[in-house]
């Protein structure tokens, strides 16, 4: 489940998931995993499709769908989508 911790992790790192490994504190590295980090970016990354006009109706729906699935709340959903519009 991705939460507003685990994101507040990934941008003190700016995504660079090796530099979370080796400088990581062990408090975050506690906080999320590898696989938390990968849907992270994954859903970043389809965040940004759908914000260029690059997705058909039916990926964003499921993408839609991915968000509510995985995010504790709709907060971390908008944390989300503001790392898109940086």
């Amino acid at each position: 489940m991705i939460t507003q911790d685990k994101i507040k992790v990934y941008k003190r790192f700016d995504g660079d998931i090796d530099s979370w490994a080796r400088s990581g504190s062990k408090n975050e590295k506690l906080v999320m995993n590898d696989g938390d980090w990968y849907m992270i970016e994954e859903l970043i990354q389809d965040l940004s499709l759908v914000e260029k006009g690059l997705a058909s109706v039916t990926f964003n729906n499921d993408l839609s769908n991915r968000l509510t699935e995985n995010c504790d709340s709709e907060k971390t959903i908008q944390a989300l989508k503001a790392i898109t519009n940086l």
